[in-house]
C-alpha cells in the first residue's frame, strides 16, 4: 500500500502476508479434492482440517460448516435454501441489510416464493426489538433477516437478544457477521443464531472465498456434484480455504489486540474531526464503545461541501468510500443512510472511513487535512 493513504478496510483487507505463504502450496498443488488417489486426499485433507479450525474458533460442528465463494453467496444460500426447503413462511428483514440480503430477499418476492416485510429501525440503525416481537407474533414461521455490523455505518445489533427473540417465536434467524467474524466476536454456541455469512478478505484472508454456518442443512444453492455434502457443487477452492482458515485463527488470536488498536484509531479520528471539522455530521453509532471500532461515516454541510470529496480525496492519494463497495457503482444514494432519516441529497455527501492493521494516526490525520483542503477548493 505505499504511495497511497488505504482507508476502506471495510471493503476488503489486504492479505496477510503469513497467509499468502500458508496458501502457495495449495495454489501450486495438483489434484481434485474430490479424486480418490493420494493427490487428491491431501488436497481434501487439508480442506477438512479447514473446516474444523473455522468450526472450533466459532464454536459450531464441522458438518455446520460450508465454504461458498464469499459472503454474499452464503447470505443467498441461507435465504434461498430457507425458502426452498420450506422451513419458512415469512421473511423479516433490516432494511439496512447488505444487498446480497436485500435484493435476494425482493427476487424472492417478485417470483412469489415468499412474502416479505420491512422492520424498524431507530435514528443509528439499531433495530427496534418491540416491533420486531410484535411482527414475530404476528408472522409465525419467519425468517429474520439482521446483520451483526452495519458495513457504512458501524452500528452494532443486539444479536444475542434477537437470536433469542426468534428463537422463542419459532423463527429462523440469519445473521451477516461479515464485517465482524475478524474480530473474532462470533461465537454461535452462545446464541441461537440459525445461520451466519462470513467472507475472507474481511478478515485479512483471500478474495472470492467465505463460508455459510447453518445449524442444519438446507435446500443447496448450486447443483451438479455432490461437494460440501451435496449442500454446494463445484470444486473446492482449496488454496482460498486454507488461507481463510489460517485469517480467521490468526484473528481470534489476536482479537483483544486489534480491537483496541481500531478504537483507539476511532477516538483519535473523532477527535480531530471535531477540532477541524467541527461541522461534521456523524452518522449511525459513532460512539467508541458502541459502534464499529473500524468504521465511521458522516457528511458536511452541504454549505461547505459536495458530493465530488470522494473524488477529490482519491485524487489526494486516500482511498475512502461514500457507501458500501458492493454498491458504489449503482448511483443510488446509500439506502442505509436513507432507512436512518437521511435524505438522497445528504446521502450523497456521505463519507465512510475505514481502517485496520496498517493504518496509524497520522494516516487519519492526512486524510483529514486533505478533506480540509479540498473543501477550500469545492467553496
Amino acid at each position: 500500500m505505499e504511495g497511497f493513504i488505504y482507508l476502506d478496510y471495510a471493503a476488503s483487507t489486504p492479505l496477510d502476508p503469513e497467509v499468502e505463504a500458508a496458501m502457495l502450496p495449495y495454489m501450486r498443488a495438483v489434484g481434485n479434492p474430490s479424486s480418490i488417489h493420494a493427490a487428491g486426499r491431501r488436497l481434501r485433507a487439508a480442506i477438512e482440517e479447514a473446516r474444523n479450525t473455522i468450526a472450533e474458533l466459532i464454536g459450531a460442528e464441522p458438518s455446520q460448516i460450508i465454504f461458498t465463494s464469499g459472503g454474499t453467496e452464503a447470505d443467498n444460500h441461507a435465504l434461498r435454501g430457507a425458502v426452498e426447503s420450506g422451513l419458512v413462511s415469512h421473511i423479516l428483514y433490516n432494511p439496512t441489510e447488505h444487498h446480497a440480503v436485500l435484493h435476494t430477499i425482493e427476487a424472492l418476492v417478485r417470483q412469489g416464493k415468499i412474502k416479505a416485510s420491512p422492520l424498524l429501525v431507530d435514528e443509528k440503525g439499531r433495530i427496534i426489538l418491540e416491533y420486531l416481537e410484535t411482527e414475530l407474533r404476528r408472522h409465525s414461521r419467519s425468517l429474520v433477516a439482521i446483520m451483526y455490523a452495519n458495513n457504512e455505518i458501524g452500528t452494532l445489533q443486539p444479536v444475542k437478544e434477537i437470536a433469542n427473540l426468534v428463537k422463542e417465536h419459532g423463527g429462523y434467524y440469519l445473521c451477516d457477521t461479515v464485517q465482524v467474524m475478524g474480530l473474532g466476536w462470533v461465537s454461535v454456541s452462545d446464541w441461537p443464531v440459525d445461520f451466519i455469512a462470513a467472507s475472507a478478505h474481511k478478515f485479512y484472508g483471500p478474495k472470492g472465498v467465505g463460508f455459510l454456518y447453518r445449524r442444519h442443512p438446507i435446500q443447496s444453492l448450486i447443483t451438479g456434484g455432490a461437494q460440501e455434502r451435496e449442500q454446494r457443487a463445484g470444486t473446492e477452492n482449496v488454496a482460498g480455504i486454507v488461507g481463510m482458515a489460517h485469517a480467521l485463527r490468526k484473528a481470534y488470536e489476536n482479537r483483544e489486540a486489534y480491537e483496541s488498536h481500531l478504537r483507539n484509531l476511532k477516538q483519535f479520528l473523532l477527535t480531530v474531526l471535531s477540532q477541524r471539522l467541527p461541522g461534521a455530521i456523524l452518522h449511525g453509532d459513532t460512539s467508541v464503545e458502541g459502534g464499529h471500532p473500524g468504521i465511521l461515516n458522516f457528511r458536511l454541510p452541504s454549505s461547505i461541501a459536495d458530493e465530488m470529496l470522494v473524488i477529490h480525496l482519491d485524487l489526494a492519494g486516500i482511498c475512502v468510500s461514500g457507501t458500501s463497495a458492493c454498491a458504489s457503482g449503482s448511483g443510488h444514494p446509500s439506502h442505509v443512510l436513507q432507512a436512518i432519516g437521511v435524505s438522497p441529497e445528504e446521502a450523497q455527501r456521505a463519507i465512510r472511513l475505514s481502517w485496520g492493521k496498517q493504518t496509524e494516526p497520522a494516516h487519519l490525520e492526512a486524510t483529514i487535512s486533505a478533506l480540509t483542503s479540498a473543501l477550500q477548493i469545492t467553496i
